[in-house]
């Protein structure tokens, strides 16, 4: 994914814009599947076989996908990447 710093996404958001320009990174989130009292960004997610969307803020981005598999196994995380 490329991590945004808000909700109002690079179109509209500096901040948003320099990290779009650094490009895409394995990145460890925190979804929430009710709506917050503050804005986040959304992503759409797979619980079992339904499609939801969801805010999410971003926990931790890593170097490359190596590293995210090796934090995964250290921390008994089970993660699927394509």
């Amino acid at each position: 994914m490329i991590p945004i710093h808000c909700a109002r996404g690079p179109e509209r958001c500096e901040k948003c814009k320099e990290l779009e320009m650094k490009g895409k990174k394995f990145c460890l989130l925190n979804v929430f599947l009710n709506a917050g009292k503050i804005a986040r960004p959304m992503t759409e997610i797979y619980v079992g076989c339904r499609r939801i969307f969801g805010e999410y803020d971003i926990i931790k981005i890593f170097k490359d996908k190596e590293e995210a598999l090796t934090y995964s196994r250290n921390s008994n995380i089970d993660i699927q990447i394509d």
